[in-house]
């Protein structure tokens, strides 16, 4: 009797009821949601800083940073870079003051303080500048400025407020158009900010039978007026014309209370010191430039103009009163300051080797 094959006969009957469970999992319903699933997106996120070569490069477009209503406070916020307390200093960590370059073109604090945040693409911080930069910079901070890629009209507006010790207002509104190769933009901002100050100092000398004391306090009425508009038109891939105006006008009242203390052996003394203060602060600056490929030698050709004009005029009052008597005059200042600036600059740019 062969015994083999009933027992060959019930494998072959085993693998086929195992492939027979296998094949019906293997099958899809028509409901299932694998059916409902068209399509797959992926978005990545841009990192808002890249380091390169100790360079950092900030993407403000697409970022958290881009709505910091100023361009000083943004610097503020970035590493290694500090912002006086009267906001007309910037400083890099290690490099002391840098230069500032919007797009190709060198500028100043007046010149970044009428820039809108809107306008702003990257910012890069660069610690070891080449020499396609001024000479006396041992640090560039280079500000690069949006492009619209969509044709069509756009506008934003904007607003911030704050309490900084006083409320604080930011409104801003920005558009753009853009047709084919022509871009143009605008922008306008009002600021309604409220700055306060104060500072208090006491000390004693035995020796000389000495005290004193004084408490100084300042609060500020500020109305910035930010304004802007350019028009940028690309010739072809490589070569494009831009022109651009922004201003700044400011207007500030502040009134310095200063509270005096002194006592030397027996003689005592109370001083209050008023002082009535007001400021007007008015900056525009123009800008031209000019950027060519000359493809006959393969050299870039970038040529700009700059004109800019600022204007202060400062007026103050100053009265002191002595042990609670009468105010009395002690100066009356009546400052005017103007300044106007014309820059230009031509850079031929080739690259001999890698």
């Amino acid at each position: 009797m062969n015994i083999y094959l009933p027992l060959k006969l019930l494998i072959t009957l085993l693998f086929f009821g195992l492939s027979y469970v296998a094949g019906a999992q293997s099958v899809t319903p028509k409901d299932s949601l694998t059916n409902q699933l068209d399509e797959i997106v992926i978005n990545k996120e841009k990192k808002t800083f890249t380091n390169s070569n100790g360079n950092i490069k900030v993407d403000v477009a697409n970022s958290v940073y881009n709505s910091i209503p100023n361009p000083v406070d943004l610097l503020s916020k970035l590493p290694n870079v500090l912002v006086s307390s009267d906001r007309e200093n910037i400083s890099v960590v290690g490099k002391g003051t840098p230069l500032i370059y919007i797009d190709n073109q060198r500028v100043g604090i007046n010149e970044l303080n009428a820039l809108s945040v809107n306008d702003i693409k990257t910012i890069e911080i660069i610690q070891n500048p080449s020499s396609k930069y001024e000479a006396e910079g041992r640090a560039v901070i280079l500000i690069n400025r949006k492009l619209s890629r969509k044709e069509g009209f756009k506008t934003d507006i904007s607003e911030t407020a704050s309490f900084k010790k006083n409320f604080n207002n930011y409104l801003g509104f920005n558009s753009s158009f853009k047709k084919n190769k022509l871009e143009w933009k605008a922008n306008f901002n009002y600021n309604r900010l409220n700055p306060w100050e104060n500072h208090s100092i006491a000390y004693q000398i035995p020796q000389a039978s000495i005290i004193s004391d004084y408490d100084v306090s300042a609060t500020t009425y500020r109305n910035q007026y930010v304004f802007g508009a350019g028009i940028f038109y690309k010739i072809n891939e490589e070569d494009y014309l831009s022109i651009n105006v922004n201003g700044k006008r400011q207007s500030d009242t502040f009134d310095i209370n200063t509270f005096t203390f002194n006592q030397t052996q027996d003689e005592i003394n109370n001083v209050f010191t008023f002082s009535d203060n007001a400021s007007d602060k008015n900056f525009i600056n123009s800008v031209v430039n000019y950027s060519k490929k000359i493809k006959a030698i393969d050299t870039k050709l970038f040529t700009g103009f700059q004109v800019s004009n600022f204007n202060q005029h400062l007026w103050s009052l100053v009265q002191n009163s002595f042990n609670e008597n009468a105010l009395e005059l002690s100066q009356n200042r009546d400052q005017k300051f103007n300044v106007d600036v014309f820059s230009g600059r031509i850079d031929l740019e080739k690259k001999v080797q890698k």
